[in-house]
């Protein structure tokens, strides 16, 4: 069954700005641009500069403010494997960081630094399963001056999304049993104090999650398998205010239906720029005990998506890529829901690897440019694509070749946090700041 929400019904769930900063423009530009064949590269901040790790244009500076292994606040080394990430605000001017560890279910010794929180508060008590989240707080001059393992007993902790009451949601990339279910988003409170209490969000489905971003009352999933995933949104019975409220609220978990094209695939020859009719199918079954969830999408004609991974919510839009979108060898694209017009619109898909290769996670910068995390071949880059149609190179990794992830702004939009995976090279966290005015000037 087929499910629309007014104007006036979205308009009145609220809008959700949550820890982020809104897109100052819209990024329909990319789509004009690309259509007309015209240049799609800029100058950015500047050319890059080697600073060591790290490659940034001129003026701006870095600093690694968390490596794997180092010895926490409660004792134990921080785990491997840093993801998805959002900033929340603390005290004293303070950032808080929730950190995503994705950690695979682990048979033997295979090197991975678990995520040790107390028997009582693991989600899983086999401890195959030990990924989950830390909690970083740093201090206005970038120092961390506290971190601890937040959630435990979780699997494969990719990506996520803040949400506008102060919480993060972390969303497990993996549909397994042990000796409970996984394959579910789980939310972590960033004034927790010490591990939370894992309670999956079982109405928003069970199935390869990726990331989440909440718009206008209503949490939007993504979901990341290469060519058959689904775009998914969940309406919550009641709406939430705190921390909890959407696991004890229930709900309606629903695919995304391209209007008048069912199961349509949108990884290749899809029409750049131009916007389409959107409705939303009924899931029946969001728990079920074998990984069918998307076959029940397409089955009732929800679009085809190639990799689904990163997504933010920002001028009352839902921004989300496809890491391997846009043909085979795909090299990413980039879409666009608009909830109050029902439509979605593709506003960019890469010519080439040169412009943009495989974004993964993604972020808004307070330009207004959309910053894009690679998760490809090294080097890894991180690229911005502005408002007004262009795409630029912000960072490359010279040393670590692990994907970038995890990118988010601290609340006062000075400072970017973003992780490398680590896989072989170490997990680490940088703190980047400088002059994020010059690119919006004239």
């Amino acid at each position: 069954m087929a499910t629309e929400i007014s104007r006036r019904q979205f308009l009145g769930r609220g809008t959700a700005i949550g820890t982020g900063l809104l897109i100052a423009g819209p990024l329909q530009a990319f789509a004009a641009r690309a259509a007309a064949g015209a240049p799609l590269d800029a100058e950015g901040y500047g050319a890059l500069v080697d600073m060591g790790e790290l490659s940034l244009p001129r003026g701006f500076r870095f600093r690694i403010i968390s490596s794997v292994g180092e010895t926490m606040s409660d004792g134990n080394p921080a785990p491997t494997a840093y993801d998805g990430m959002a900033a929340f605000p603390g005290p004293g001017n303070a950032t808080v960081l929730i950190r995503n560890h994705e950690n695979r279910r682990s048979t033997g010794d295979t090197g991975e630094i678990d995520v040790i929180v107390p028997a009582d508060k693991r989600y899983d008590p086999d401890p195959d399963f030990n990924a989950g989240n830390t909690k970083l707080m740093v201090t206005p001059d970038r120092r961390v001056i506290r971190s601890f393992a937040v959630l435990g007993g979780t699997t494969t902790n990719c990506a996520g999304g803040p949400m506008p009451w102060g919480s993060w949601i972390t969303c497990e990339e993996v549909f397994q049993d042990g000796e409970r279910p996984h394959g579910f988003v789980f939310e972590v409170d960033s004034r927790a104090t010490g591990p939370v209490d894992p309670v999956p969000i079982r109405e928003a489905g069970r199935f390869v999650h990726e990331a989440v971003a909440w718009l206008g009352g209503l949490l939007y999933l993504t979901e990341d398998l290469r060519r058959d995933a689904a775009m998914y949104r969940f309406l919550p019975n009641r709406q939430p205010s705190a921390p909890g409220d959407l696991a004890a609220s229930g709900g309606t978990l629903q695919a995304l239906v391209i209007v008048g094209m069912p199961a349509v695939d949108t990884n290749v020859g899809f029409p750049v720029g131009e916007p389409f009719d959107i409705e939303w199918v009924t899931i029946d079954e969001p728990d079920p005990p074998s990984n069918t969830v998307r076959q029940e999408a397409h089955s009732k004609g929800a679009a085809l998506f190639n990799r689904p991974e990163g997504s933010w919510a920002a001028n009352g839009r839902v921004y989300f890529d496809c890491t391997e979108g846009g043909g085979t060898p795909g090299f990413g694209q980039v879409w666009e829901v608009d909830p109050v017009a029902q439509q979605i619109t593709l506003i960019f898909e890469s010519p080439g690897p040169e412009q943009l290769k495989n974004p993964d996670n993604l972020t808004v910068a307070p330009t207004g440019d959309l910053l894009l995390c690679e998760d490809s071949d090294p080097p890894q880059f991180i690229r911005g694509l502005t408002p007004d149609g262009h795409i630029f190179d912000f960072a490359r990794a010279n040393r670590n070749e692990t994907e970038f992830a995890g990118a988010t702004f601290s609340p006062d939009g000075r400072t970017l946090f973003v992780n490398q995976f680590g896989n072989g090279d170490p997990a680490v966290t940088y703190a980047i700041w400088g002059p994020w005015h010059r690119r919006g000037e004239p």
